[in-house]
């Protein structure tokens, strides 16, 4: 394996590689070998386009975003705040108190205007 130090993701890789002791760069090797090779099954461009973005910036949601776009895959979970961040919903408002009955006769009331509505 030779590494290209004038390329920036190259470098990057570098900076890596030596900042793990010498002791544990055979384990680093291994373990960066087998996770190119799941991205490789996932979608043959991933390993590429992933050694190409490899920058010191590089976060886990510009990860996750190249996984997507280019698999087509979308998150099975997600946290409703951030859903409702990228809606553009910003903070969510308080729900207005809802008034409670003082007694059986008006919920009984309540349930006779909301039959028809069912």
């Amino acid at each position: 394996m030779y590494l290209h130090p004038d390329r920036e993701a190259d470098a990057q890789a570098m900076n890596v590689i030596e900042s793990v002791p010498r002791s544990g760069r055979g384990e680093l090797f291994r373990n960066a070998f087998i996770a190119g090779l799941a991205l490789q099954q996932l979608d043959s461009r991933l390993p590429v386009l992933l050694a190409t973005l490899l920058t010191q910036e590089l976060t886990a949601d510009q990860l996750v975003g190249l996984v997507s776009q280019t698999t087509g895959w979308k998150p099975s979970q997600a946290d409703i705040r951030t859903i409702l961040t990228e809606l553009g919903a910003g903070q969510l408002q308080s729900l207005p108190e809802v008034e409670k009955f003082k007694d059986e006769l008006d919920l009984d009331a309540a349930r006779n205007k909301l039959k028809g509505f069912l």
